[in-house]
């Protein structure tokens, strides 16, 4: 007898449909997510649970050209967080600033935040590191970093530059030779669990990585410190606003230093200004002044319209041109030419520039380099301002002749004068030697560069003979020179445009003299620059006596040998109180001079200018120590008052 159960059909039947309901949504929710969204889903999971691992290469290293570190990278530690690990964000954050020198709302904010992964600080002390690993919180962690470190700190700053936290060059040859020292980052894949830990990554720590490329500077340290050291003494004594200092091999082009003051700390950039951080020897322009006489000495040379001795009449002082009055410190009447240099006179150069004619001294001017850029290897250089000839008023030819409604780049200034000194070749600036690549392949190379010739070997003779009379006796550079050495230059004290009433400031100027020694077979080129002295305001007092003690600081660490005796106590350069202007030259006729009974005794200098009583001490063999400008009207020991000659003699001058 078969049993009846009431009902169960029914209940199968519903049992089959959910079933198959059941079956067929997972079905389609399978299908949905593996076929429709496979992909989608598989990168998600690739994201959360494979990462790539970048390792970065070492940055290298900045050398100067004996190979002493100016940067290196050391092994830094910086801290980090998860936030999403990290349940107690307000508790924890209190002992996380004290360690690392925060405050507690900024760790608290960071660990709040909505992102996966924090820095807390970057590049911690070892005491910091050490503390939170001891500490061992949750989410939070120390992580290896590469840490940039100057180790000649300021010296040569806007020169190297400085990186980023991210070790990426922002400044200097740090930003021009960037993707060099950087070099190139290794990749792996490793695998992370759903607690975020390592698995299945083995060989991922084995992965090596080359170091960035080492770069090899023209620079030699001991020079540029002591270019710094001068430059700095310089702007204090005279209370400026900045000073530059450029000395290059002239038959090379390489740049042996380049200093730049204010000076800046890579290692604190943060600290400094852009100002201070600026490499203003290629980023900023200036009017010359007297030092670009010499550009037109040399057009007017080589296209031989004046020739050394040829006479030109400068007017006893006063010159009528083009509407406006030109000039002189003196008065003077025929002078040849090599003295309208030594003298430096505006009206005599005025006169040559007539004889020359606009055109043809625009073409010197461009093939010197003024208007473009030189192409040295850093970073912002500027062309200066060169006006095209077509826009010249009658007026431009003049001022043009004695440096003025011209800019400049102490660099292109520089070059101009490594031209003549090398015999007539424009040659491209450089700092950078070789850049080295970690397996010892030399990437990058800089020779010496003829960009072209710009006046023949017989000009640059001659145009050097005439800047030699500059900085000797009479002439506007007597300060300049260096014993043993002839030393070729010219001074220049240049007006500051005002820019807030128009035309040129009243009181601010630009000191500066570049020269070339030793004069017959040049081994440097030096520019110094100080801008806006305050104390005194003429090249020949301010920037020569620091030409003369770079130079011969530089002539030593070179091993050069002098040619001649020394000439010029040691006592005179850059002595307290020395003045004498640098367009000034010695006034014999109207000095009085007194040189009669009393030089059996202590010699008389009541009267001498300040270059008579200079040679006058330099015939007796005397130390002088000089205060004031003008004429001596006081010395001590006074004349007559002991039998001999003194050693040492303090003079006062006025007027």
């Amino acid at each position: 007898m078969k049993r009846s159960f009431p009902g169960v059909k029914p209940r199968l039947a519903i049992s089959v449909l959910l079933f198959s309901f059941v079956f067929l949504a997972v079905g389609f929710r399978a299908f949905q997510l593996q076929i429709l969204r496979g992909e989608e889903f598989k990168k998600l999971g690739e994201r959360q649970h494979l990462q790539q691992w970048v390792a970065s290469p070492r940055r290298g290293s900045i050398l100067d050209r004996s190979g002493d570190p100016l940067a290196l990278s050391l092994e830094g530690q910086s801290v980090y967080a998860r936030p999403r690990q990290i349940r107690e964000p307000e508790r924890m954050s209190r002992p996380l600033a004290q360690i690392l020198g925060l405050s507690p709302a900024e760790v608290e904010a960071r660990l709040k935040g909505p992102q996966p992964f924090v820095w807390l600080k970057r590049q911690v002390t070892p005491q910091e590191a050490e503390a939170i690993k001891i500490s061992d919180w949750p989410g939070v962690g120390v992580l290896q970093e590469p840490s940039r470190y100057y180790p000649q700190g300021r010296l040569a700053g806007q020169v190297v530059g400085f990186v980023g936290r991210d070790s990426a060059g922002l400044e200097g040859l740090e930003l021009h030779y960037d993707r060099q020292l950087r070099g190139v980052a290794g990749f792996s894949v490793i695998e992370r669990d759903a607690f975020g830990r390592k698995v299945l990554a083995g060989g991922v720590e084995d992965l090596q990585v080359p170091p960035g490329a080492d770069v090899h500077l023209t620079l030699d340290s001991s020079i540029q410190h002591l270019a710094e050291k001068e430059l700095q003494a310089v702007v204090a004594k005279y209370r400026a606003k900045a000073g530059i200092a450029v000395v290059v091999e002239p038959f090379t082009g390489e740049i042996l230093a380049l200093a730049d003051y204010p000076f800046f700390n890579p290692n604190q950039f943060t600290r400094s200004s852009s100002a201070e951080r600026r490499n203003r020897a290629v980023t900023d322009s200036f009017e010359p002044g007297s030092t670009f006489k010499t550009i037109l000495a040399a057009a007017a040379l080589e296209e031989k319209v004046v020739g050394r001795d040829d006479p030109i009449y400068c007017e006893f002082g006063k010159y009528a041109y083009a509407g406006k009055v030109i000039h002189d410190t003196h008065a003077y009447g025929w002078i040849p030419f090599y003295r309208v240099m030594q003298y430096s006179s505006n009206i005599g150069v005025t006169k040559v520039a007539e004889k020359l004619k606009k055109e043809r001294y625009f073409k010197y001017i461009e093939r010197f380099g003024f208007g473009q850029s030189t192409g040295i290897d850093l970073p912002g250089e500027i062309p200066g301002l060169v006006r095209k000839v077509s826009t010249w008023s009658a007026i431009d030819l003049a001022t043009h002749a004695f440096g003025q409604g011209i800019a400049a780049t102490p660099i292109q200034m520089v070059m101009a004068y490594a031209a003549v000194a090398n015999g007539g070749f424009l040659m491209r600036p450089f700092v950078v030697r070789r850049v080295v690549g970690p397996d010892g392949k030399v990437l990058v190379e800089n020779q010496p560069h003829v960009v072209r010739r710009v006046i023949s070997e017989e000009t640059a003779r001659l145009l050097s003979s005439i800047l030699t009379g500059v900085v000797g006796e009479g002439g506007t550079g007597v300060m300049a020179e260096v014993e043993g050495f002839d030393v070729a230059g010219k001074t220049g004290t240049a007006q500051k445009a005002d820019l807030v009433r128009g035309g040129y400031s009243g009181r601010k100027r630009v000191a500066s003299f570049i020269g070339f020694v030793p004069a017959e077979d040049p081994r440097l080129v030096l520019l110094v620059l100080v801008d806006e002295p305050e104390v005194n305001v003429y090249g020949g007092v301010v920037a020569a006596p620091i030409f003369a003690n770079i130079a011969r600081g530089t002539l030593r660490h070179l091993g050069v040998i002098p040619d001649k005796p020394e000439t010029l106590p040691a006592s005179l350069k850059g002595g307290v109180g020395e003045s004498l202007s640098p367009e000034e030259p010695a006034r014999g006729a109207g000095a009085a001079r007194s040189e009669g009974p009393n030089e059996a005794g202590t010699p008389n200098f009541i009267g001498l200018s300040l270059r008579e009583a200079v040679n006058k001490a330099r015939d007796l063999k005397i130390q002088l120590e000089v205060r004031g400008h003008g004429y001596v009207v006081k010395q001590t020991p006074s004349p007559g008052t002991q039998v001999g000659t003194p050693q040492r003699m303090a003079l006062t001058l006025d007027g």
